[in-house]
Order: C-alpha cells, then sequence, then structure tokens
C-alpha cells in the first residue's frame, strides 16, 4: 500500500501589517521527498504521528512536500502559494500508483485571490488523482472549515486541544482514519455545520471554560460505536473573507443522517457558549504591581495582542516601556522582534554597551519605537529546539538573536517571529523562567501547556496590537453579516 503526504501549513490574519511572503518559510521549514519523512519523523507532529502509525503497519509513504511557517502574517503572495501548491501537485502527479493521500493543514490559509487556500490546494489535490482516491486532512482548531473544503476530502481529523498538545495524536488519527477507509472497513459520511461567530483565543482554552465543555461533548461523541471523528474548530478570527466562522464536523460510517444529527446538537451547544468566551484583560501597569510586589515568581504576562502565532508581527515595545519605567530590581524577561536592532547588538560585540531603537518596525499604528541602552550578554545564530508537547522536537529559527540586558532586563531580540508556545525561547539562551520576576510572552493561550506548571500566575495583559481579542475594534469589511460579536440578537439556523 502507497500513501502519499503533504503539508502547507500556515495561518493568516487579514488586518496583519505584515505581507505573507516566503520569508516566513524559514531554513528546513520547507522539506522535499525524503527530508520530510529525515525531518519529521519522531517528532510530536501531525506529520510524526502519521509517520508513525503509516509505518507500523508496514504503508510505504511517499512524502511529497512540507512546507510550514513558524508565525502567521497577512494573506500569502499569490505566486507563493501557486508557486507551493502547484509544486505539491507536480509532485504528486510523478508519484506513481498510489492508494491515498494524506494532507496536513492548518485550515486558516488565506492567499491573494484565494479566500479559501487550503480548499483550493485540496480541490487541485483533488484533479491530480483518480476519481475516488481517498484523501484525508488534518487541521488546526483554528481552521476556517468551509463546505468547499470538506468538500474535497473524504474525511478529515481536527486538534482536539488548545493549548495544542495533541498534533501527534491527531496525525495518527488522520493516518487510521484514512487506513480504515483503504481497507474498506468504514465508509466516511460527513457532516459540516457552520457557525456565524468569531471567538477570541484568550478564552478558548480545552482545559477549561466554554470551550473545554464543548470539546468534551465532542471527545464523548466520537467514542460512540458508529462514529469515526468528531471536530470542533473556534476559527482564526481575524479573518475577514465572506465565508468565515466557527464549525462543527462529524464523520460516521455510513450513516449520513446520523452524522446530520450529531452535528446540529454538538453546534447548538457550542452557539450556546458563545457569550462566555469574552475576555477579561488586566492593564499592564497592575499587571506588573501585582508581579514585581509579589514574593512568588515567576509571573508569566500574556501580551496576546502582539502574538507571532496569531499573526501579529511581535515588534510591540509595550510592555518593554511600562517595565522600564518602574525601574524594576528584580530579573525580567522580554523579547521582541527587531532585525536593525539586532544586527546593531551584533556590530557592536558581545560585552559591548549599545543603545539602539526597538519596536514598531511593522505596526507604528499600534506604538511608537522605544530607545533602550544595554549591554549586550549574548550572541546566537537563534536556531532551537521546542521541547514542550506542542510542536516537540522541531527546531525553530529565530535568525540573528541577541540577549541586551538593560540592569535586570534581559531583553531577547531576534530577525524573524516565531511561536512562543515553549520557554525555550529563553533557556536556548541562557534565560531561565524559573529565575525571573516576569516573564513576557507573546501568545493568547499556547504558551499554557508549557509555562502553566510552573508560573506563580498567569495574567492576560490589556495592550495595543494586532492580535486584540477586542474583535468589535477591527474594520471588518467582507464577512457575511450577521457574525457575533458584530452582531447579535439572530438566530445561527437562520443565517
Amino acid at each position: 500500500m502507497r500513501v502519499a503526504l503533504a503539508s502547507l501549513f500556515q495561518e493568516s490574519h487579514s488586518f496583519s501589517p505584515v505581507p505573507g511572503s516566503w520569508e516566513h518559510f524559514g531554513p528546513r521549514e520547507v522539506l522535499r521527498g525524503a527530508a520530510l519523512l529525515a525531518e519529521r519523523a519522531g517528532t510530536q507532529t501531525e506529520l510524526g504521528g502519521a509517520i508513525a502509525v503509516a509505518q507500523a503497519q508496514g504503508v510505504t509513504l511517499v512524502p511529497l512536500l512540507s512546507a510550514m511557517s513558524v508565525a502567521s502574517a497577512g494573506p500569502l503572495d499569490r505566486d507563493v502559494f501557486l508557486a507551493l501548491r502547484d509544486e505539491i501537485v507536480a509532485r504528486l502527479e510523478r508519484a506513481g500508483p498510489l492508494d491515498g493521500l494524506l494532507v496536513v493543514l492548518h485550515g486558516g490559509l488565506v492567499a491573494e485571490g484565494f479566500a479559501d487556500a487550503s480548499g483550493e490546494l485540496l480541490r487541485a489535490c483533488r484533479a491530480a488523482v483518480p476519481p475516488g482516491l481517498p484523501i484525508v486532512a488534518t487541521l488546526d482548531l483554528h481552521a476556517n472549515v468551509t463546505r468547499h473544503l470538506v468538500d474535497q476530502v473524504d474525511a478529515l481529523a481536527g486538534y482536539h486541544t488548545f493549548p495544542h498538545i495533541d498534533l501527534y495524536e491527531t496525525g495518527q488519527r488522520g493516518m487510521r482514519l484514512l487506513l480504515a477507509i483503504l481497507s474498506g472497513t468504514v465508509r466516511p459520511a460527513t457532516a459540516l455545520r457552520r457557525l456565524p461567530m468569531l471567538l477570541p483565543g484568550e478564552n478558548g482554552r480545552t482545559t477549561d471554560g466554554p470551550y473545554a465543555e464543548v470539546m468534551a461533548l465532542a471527545v464523548d461523541l466520537m467514542q460512540q460505536p458508529g462514529l469515526l471523528d468528531v471536530s470542533v474548530f473556534s476559527v482564526q478570527p481575524w479573518l475577514d473573507v465572506p465565508d468565515i466562522g466557527c464549525s462543527v464536523v462529524v464523520v460516521a460510517d455510513g450513516d449520513q443522517a446520523r452524522a446530520e444529527r450529531e452535528a446540529d446538537r454538538l453546534a447548538e451547544a457550542f452557539w450556546e457558549r458563545r457569550a462566555a468566551f469574552a475576555v477579561t484583560l488586566t492593564p499592564v501597569a497592575e499587571a506588573l504591581g501585582r508581579a514585581l510586589g509579589s514574593d512568588q515568581r515567576p509571573f508569566i504576562l500574556s501580551d496576546s495582542a502582539d502574538s507571532p502565532s496569531s499573526g501579529a508581527p511581535g515588534d510591540s515595545p509595550a510592555v518593554l516601556r511600562a517595565l522600564l519605567e518602574r525601574a524594576p530590581a528584580k530579573p525580567c524577561f522580554l523579547n521582541i522582534v527587531d532585525a536593525p536592532a539586532v544586527q546593531a547588538m551584533a556590530a557592536a560585540g558581545i560585552g559591548q554597551e549599545v543603545t539602539v531603537q526597538v519596536g514598531a518596525r511593522f505596526a507604528p499604528v499600534f506604538y511608537r519605537p522605544l530607545e533602550v541602552t544595554g549591554r549586550v550578554r549574548l550572541l546566537s545564530d537563534g536556531a532551537f529546539r521546542n521541547k514542550g508537547q506542542g510542536f516537540q522536537g522541531v527546531t525553530f529559527y529565530r535568525g540573528l538573536t541577541g540577549v541586551l540586558q538593560i540592569g535586570p532586563v534581559a531583553l531577547v531580540v531576534m530577525e524573524r517571529p516565531v511561536f512562543q508556545w515553549d520557554p525555550e525561547l529563553y533557556r536556548s539562551l541562557g534565560l531561565e523562567p524559573c529565575d525571573a520576576q516576569v516573564v513576557v510572552v507573546k501568545s493568547p493561550t499556547a504558551f499554557r501547556a508549557a509555562y502553566g506548571p510552573f508560573a506563580a500566575e498567569i495574567i492576560l495583559l490589556d495592550v495595543p496590537g494586532v492580535c486584540s481579542p477586542n474583535l468589535m475594534s477591527f474594520p471588518f469589511r467582507h464577512v457575511r453579516r450577521p457574525l457575533y460579536p458584530l452582531d447579535d440578537g439572530f438566530n445561527w439556523r437562520a443565517v
């Protein structure tokens, strides 16, 4: 049995000031052919889980291409998307006889001219294979799951966790589902329910709160005989495209009517909890006062509005400015994306004092640059391997990276944004978060899996930025209305 593997993993943000380009696919993040298996086998990723299941069952894998952007951005450049789509299709057409195809996607990708770029990639793959060849896709739970996307595949499986700690298991689910289809033991019947609502990620955890309740229903439902997979998607909320919303997908074994009934019930439970996703944020001054005045440590401060994994450029100096104004006496760790600043640090050299402007390179509408003076403590090529549960074993590349010591404040300055889910962002540079009083992470929720076990307290900050959870403040122009929370008081079934 021969199964092809492909992946295009990028999450878009319609209001990001940073255009999506090749720059967002760093070194070793575009893997072709055998390199895909060599780099991803053994990692806690969807591809890692899929590879493990296939190898255990003696399946011959045909690796095509994997392209992963570790930071979100604005809609992907049309030429970049078409180049990646066309290369995957060309490799698929040259792959020889195949029995099936597994495609690993984020599902929140928008490209210039393609509001549903994930669905477009799957359409192109479907057109390139013989009629009836089974295709299964895996998706992040922030995917925008359109009818067009669902119609291109035989079945799909989405994450069940946020923070995302089940990437490997999702890959396993996807491959097992595909192999079950190939064996003829199941006949997938898929029901999709679209919900006209956008939800902030800060209260979109699956560990507690409203989303945890809905996901528990989904996971329990999936255990019932006759149901193959169940997923609930809370969508990337900053997508200004007509067909946008949360969704529920139920895959039954040969029973379309049952899949439809269960999807209706689960969607209703999701819709009923929409108001519970509202976020309470803490002013920066209040958060810093509480953190710096405490005998406990570390306080983890979430600057979710500048989260690179959500679509922000990572260049906000807002928290740094507020912290330096307080002249803290205890160790504090922060980070910022600023290529010119770290290049100036490198030119000065380790141990040298340097004055640089940091921040607001991409998003000056939200904040202004900050001039700081400090000692260049360390310089690095910026590569580090994730050790937390999300993307465990995957190497991320920040480009040239330095630590600027400003009194007790250690500022990590990097050329490229990366996911901030893992303390290795700091530890790889000799900075131990457990030794700091304040640690700033630019992530709404995914950081909790790794930081939560040792945090004295986690505080969500009220700061400006591209990824603010105040969705009402964004100039949506293309979304289909009504859409919660932009509108309220309507029945989702009537939309």
